[in-house]
């Protein structure tokens, strides 16, 4: 059997499992929490994440582009992976004593009501494991073995769910209780991990594998801090402008189209390291298109995910959630078009880094930052949580659309542009229909409109049969791969 398709299904298997963990949680969150509650986990979680990605000096994509010149020598990969992960370290330790320190001033800071006095610091904590154990998690997926990436992905976000359920209903821990969660399921991926590579790595550390590492990854360090503040702009901005409770609703949107980009990260577990080989084999020099033949059913999945969570976000916010949480539907389907967007950027990104263009990268997320910023306040003011979907979405586009006219200038990829559009249009089709549904057919049979997404959406599988990007063949390949997976074959 084919090593992509099996590896496809490990992630696809995970990324459903855990989507499916995540949707059954969040409801639950919903009717124990406020809002406001909700809404104080959620930006403790970006200010930590803000903190550990400048703490980790982008080292995470100079280490993935340098995997590739060390993957046939099995001390130099160790000595590559265990003096990021030293350097990594190190800094962590520095940032959480700080935090540690002064967390009760940090707290009276950067949130409008002040939340539990260890919230930010636990959160903290989760996520500076949880960064470490990218690394990890960055060797596994480029050294092609999906099946343990799969396991160890799963037993995180199985023990997270269990925690939270525990101490929600168990204790008056309250949003406490996603922190510690948070804390304990990521510190004990991060150790499993840990152990299973120093059985396989022997520990080492270079300084001169480091300096080429950080040659290329310092310069990424503002991107990545930028870049972060771009995607979490909305969520700062509303705890500022507006309040933690329109996070709390707005998070629980974003989290549901969020879906949309798991997925299309779990392909991209597949198609990026690929993309890379192919680049440093030279094959986008040639006309052929071969990229583009390569990366198209790739995008084809992931656009019918997005037009599945566009098109059903109103039943799945009504069915599942209470009253307070259902202005989170407007902000579900304007965001489908911003994760659906991104998928090039999934391309582009490894374009630059493969060309070091890694200044050129950091220039655009600062052009990013700016035109995020320059929407998302006057979006907030007048729209609320749908003004920051919007805002977030039209600079997502935008800056794509951008990076790939930047991208293309150092490293040209010849693209089947007719078929990608033609999908696209369909889910946008998709995308119009879903808001019309939601702010205007209130009086319209229920049938009739769920009859009409499914008629959208047989239109989206016919036209992936039409234009040959997927065939009868190749999906008994993927069913039979995922039989064969689920299995433990």
């Amino acid at each position: 059997m084919n090593k992509g398709v099996r590896n496809t299904a490990f992630y696809l298997i995970q990324i459903l499992v855990s989507g499916i963990i995540m949707i059954i949680l969040l409801p639950i969150m919903a009717h124990q929490l406020e809002p406001s509650e909700l809404g104080q986990f959620v930006l403790a979680q970006v200010y930590a994440g803000v903190a550990v990605g400048l703490s980790n000096f982008g080292l995470l994509a100079g280490y993935e582009r340098n995997f590739f010149y060390y993957e046939k020598s099995n001390s130099q990969s160790a000595k590559l992976i265990y003096s990021a992960l030293t350097f990594v370290l190190i800094n962590i330790l520095l940032l959480i004593f700080f935090v540690h320190t002064y967390q009760l001033d940090i707290n009276r800071l950067i949130f409008s009501d002040i939340p539990p006095d260890d919230l930010l610091f636990i959160v903290l904590i989760g996520s500076a494991t949880a960064s470490l154990s990218q690394y990890y998690l960055t060797f596994l997926k480029n050294s092609g073995l999906a099946k343990r990436y799969m396991m160890f992905a799963l037993l995180q976000s199985i023990m997270n769910f269990s925690i939270v359920i525990l101490l929600l209903f168990m204790s008056n821990l309250k949003v406490l209780s996603l922190a510690y969660a948070w804390l304990l399921s990521n510190l004990f991926l991060f150790m499993a991990l840990s152990v299973m590579h120093i059985k396989v790595l022997p520990l080492g550390f270079n300084k001169e594998v480091l300096k080429d590492m950080l040659r290329i990854s310092v310069p990424l360090t503002p991107s990545v801090f930028f870049g972060f503040i771009s995607t979490k702009f909305d969520k700062i901005m509303l705890g500022f402008i507006a309040s933690t409770g329109a996070v709390g609703v707005y998070n629980i949107g974003q989290t549901l189209s969020l879906t949309i980009f798991q997925f299309m990260t779990g392909l991209g577990r597949v198609f990026q390291p690929e993309v890379y080989r192919k680049l440093f084999n030279g094959e986008h020099k040639t006309q052929s298109g071969e990229l583009s033949n390569y990366i198209l059913p790739f995008f084809y999945f992931s656009i019918f995910v997005a037009l599945l969570v566009a098109l059903f976000a109103k039943e799945l916010v009504f069915v599942f959630f209470p009253a307070d949480y259902f202005d989170a539907i407007g902000v579900i389907v304007v965001l489908s078009v911003y994760y659906a967007s991104l998928f090039f950027g999934k391309i582009v990104g490894p374009q630059l880094i493969f060309a070091k263009k890694t200044y050129t990268v950091t220039f655009l997320t600062l052009i990013g930052i700016f035109v995020n910023a320059g929407l998302n306040i006057p979006f907030i003011i007048k729209w609320g949580i749908t003004g920051a979907a919007w805002a977030t979405t039209i600079t997502g586009i935008l800056m794509t659309t951008i990076g790939y006219f930047v991208a293309q200038k150092y490293i040209r990829i010849f693209w089947h542009w007719r078929l990608f559009f033609t999908l696209y249009a369909v889910f946008l089709l998709g995308v119009v229909w879903a808001l019309i549904d939601y702010n205007y057919l209130t009086n319209l049979s229920h049938i009739v409109v769920i009859f009409s997404k499914l008629l959208i959406i047989f239109l989206y599988i016919f036209l992936g049969f039409r234009l040959t990007i997927v065939d009868r063949n190749s999906i008994k390949l993927i069913f039979t791969s995922l039989k064969f997976r689920l299995r433990g074959g």
